[in-house]
């Protein structure tokens, strides 16, 4: 067994010697080939201590999702995308579902929920989130620009929550008759 650390000890039904008992769950580095190209990430698995040595390691399928997310998010990290954390962030900083995200963008539906659970965006992709993580105003760009793809009430309740983004404010009101003088210009 390469080098490893307990996460801790569970009771469970254990699929290789088919008898309930403690069963330690593990962690440790691992290396994959993802889009040709090796990357390194944190892996899980169960060790059961009763089976053959070499066959004493198993895991369960919501381990092996948290397992392929992990090593999709370290090809992110070394490639310089967003992680899927972090598009669920963004999404969830202005409050939208996954479809509606999407259609913002003018994507097809289902591509959010595949880029926050299982599918790497490419950079196009990744540099449109981008432009929206911390601009609600090119935000409005995007809903303006996809406006067809969402009915007039949804299209208003989306439109609400963008400028309801925390960094977005209207322009402080000027006095009549005054213009905007740029800090350059005063130098």
């Amino acid at each position: 067994m390469e080098t490893s650390r307990l996460i801790r000890k569970i009771h469970m039904d254990c699929p290789l010697c088919d008898k309930t008992h403690e069963i330690e769950e593990r962690k440790r580095l691992a290396t994959i080939t993802l889009k040709g190209d090796k990357v390194t990430y944190e892996e899980r698995f169960y060790f059961c201590a009763n089976a053959y040595e070499d066959e004493n390691e198993f895991e369960t399928g919501s381990i092996t999702n948290a397992n392929l997310l992990n090593a999709r998010n370290a090809y992110r990290v070394k490639h310089g995308l967003l992680t899927s954390d972090e598009i669920v962030a963004i999404r969830e900083s202005y409050g939208l579902s996954q479809v509606d995200l999407a259609r913002l963008l003018g994507w097809g539906e289902a591509t959010i929920s595949r880029y926050e659970s299982k599918a790497i965006q490419d950079e196009a992709y990744d540099t449109m989130l981008r432009f929206i993580k911390d601009n609600p105003l090119k935000a409005l760009e995007f809903l303006k620009k996809n406006a067809a793809k969402f009915t007039e009430l949804k299209r208003a309740e989306v439109r609400e929550k963008i400028i309801d983004f925390p960094d977005i404010s209207p322009p402080a009101p000027r006095k009549p008759g005054t213009k905007l003088v740029s800090k350059s210009s005063q130098i």
